[in-house]
């Protein structure tokens, strides 16, 4: 990695080099928007801030849906030296009012209709759209406008999402993103031959990192897509046939509900046909899960693992091995120790800035991040997960890794998916319980007493998971990420 890397010359020559090529694909509403034109409205709405009172060094709560506005807004804000704080719209209240209640914000800028919250500011979108009183120029010389801002101070916070507690807001440069974005490109050669499918929230880190700078910065395409759920999978690849996607960024929802109900023969046949990049991340991948879905569509999901805190991590890449339950080779950039019960210490160029209203250096030991996370490098430098240092379970006095007995179940097809939790237990300390989805094609009435059989054989007795629970569905949050206190509700109750 370039540690003196001059972004304002990254940035020029991207709008230069792709000047009247197109950028973004607005499929919502079936437009394209070349980089030129981009620009224009990038400068547009840098100019609406000071004429809305939104001034440099202040700091604005965006709170908008997935569109091609909200992307504007992230490049108009770095322009006017403005702090963005991302806000989900579908928040509850509650979980609103704790962003809210830790940030000293200028205004909120919300969509339309405007939504219903209690804010000092609130401005709505189609502020942005009116013509300014300044002439707005689009002319490559203008690009000098880049040359003035300060990549390095404080760009963006984003609060985690995590299942307890009051989330934190976590400080990023433009800088840092940029950096960790060329890092992660760099390992898969990302070009303007990439063009990516955008159908993740625009207001988390994953949106925001993973499918607007990077594909930016890698001179690449994007296809604005409608965000992911339920009632879009059964038109999930629509817009990626339509717009020649090759490049998709997906998290273990996505996947499960894809292999679920995505029973059109149009996917198949795009991805059968198609060279694809499947990124996945956000949230740990089921290695049963994982196989299904390559089976089924004929496409490589790479796997990658990366916090809000350091970005970007390490990477599975086509020029490597493939070894199962591997996350990949750390990125050039990013150095890994591991603490004596195993947690990953992360040390990288593009380290967060610390937290809001919070001890700048909290979670860092001697320039490391403690991740929480668990795991070790194999003997070919691969990195691998083996769980969170909180979720270890403690059955008999023995340290046992749910992470590694997901794995183990993954090899199996009886269930469509599993989650391994330790539960109390007054004679262990902790017991293992598996919750699963059964599989409905391979599932038997038997599964749970063969799974059990080959775990006592393969890991050995400590193992042994004392309790199966039968579920519908495995509960997650926005991010795929399992949401282990409802399973934990669901158990207790």
């Amino acid at each position: 990695m370039q540690k003196n890397l001059n972004l304002s010359t990254l940035i020029v020559n991207i709008f230069k080099d792709n000047w009247h090529e197109n950028f973004v694909f607005d499929s919502i509403n079936d437009k394209a928007v070349t980089y030129k034109e981009f620009f224009a409205k990038v400068n547009l709405y840098c100019r609406k801030f000071d004429e809305l009172g939104i001034a440099s060094e202040d700091t604005i709560i965006l709170m908008l849906n997935n569109s091609l506005d909200l992307m504007i807004l992230y490049f108009a804000s770095l322009l006017a030296g403005v702090r963005i704080v991302p806000v989900d719209p579908f928040k509850g209240t509650e979980s609103i009012n704790e962003i809210f209640n830790q940030v000293e914000y200028r205004a909120v800028i919300v969509g339309a209709p405007t939504q219903n919250i209690a804010a000092k500011k609130i401005i709505n979108i189609e502020e942005f759209k009116k013509p300014s009183s300044f002439p707005v120029k689009t002319n490559k010389k203008d690009l000098k406008i880049f040359d003035k801002i300060d990549y390095k101070k404080i760009y963006l916070i984003v609060f985690t999402s995590g299942s307890t507690g009051i989330p934190k807001g976590v400080m990023h440069s433009f800088e840092n993103l940029i950096k960790s974005a060329l890092a992660f490109g760099s390992a898969f050669n990302l070009s303007k031959e990439n063009v990516f499918y955008h159908n993740l929230p625009m207001t988390y880190m994953a949106g925001i990192l993973n499918q607007i700078l990077m594909p930016f910065i890698c001179g690449s395409k994007i296809v604005v897509g409608e965000r992911f759920g339920i009632a879009t999978v059964g038109n999930f690849w629509t817009y990626p046939i339509k717009y020649s996607v090759n490049t998709f960024w997906f998290n273990p929802t996505i996947l499960s509900l894809l292999l679920n109900l995505d029973r059109g023969p149009e996917g198949i046949g795009y991805t059968s046909n198609t060279h694809i990049i499947g990124f996945v991340g956000t949230a740990p991948l089921n290695y049963a899960l994982k196989r299904k879905f390559e089976k089924k569509y004929k496409t490589v999901l790479y796997e990658s693992y990366g916090l809000s805190e350091t970005l970007f991590v390490a990477t599975e890449a086509p020029s490597d091995k493939r070894i199962k339950g591997s996350v990949g080779k750390k990125l050039i950039g990013v150095e890994i120790d591991f603490a004596s019960d195993g947690e990953i210490l992360i040390g990288a160029e593009w380290m967060f800035l610390g937290y809001i209203s919070k001890d700048s250096k909290q979670g860092l030991r001697d320039n490391r991040f403690l991740s929480g996370d668990l795991g070790y490098f194999d003997k070919y430098d691969y990195l691998h997960i083996t769980g969170r240092k909180k979720d270890l379970i403690i059955r008999g006095g023995i340290n046992i890794s749910p992470r590694k007995l997901e794995n183990f179940i993954g090899n199996f097809d009886y269930f469509e998916e599993s989650v391994i939790l330790g539960m109390k237990d007054e004679v262990l300390s902790e017991k293992i319980v598996c919750f699963y989805v059964p599989d409905k094609n391979n599932y038997a009435k038997d599964a749970e007493k063969k799974v059990n059989q080959e775990v006592l054989v393969r890991l050995g007795r400590d193992h042994k998971i004392d309790e199966f629970v039968k579920l519908t569905e495995i509960p997650k949050n926005i991010n795929g990420k399992v949401d282990k206190l409802k399973i934990k509700d669901i158990y207790l109750s």
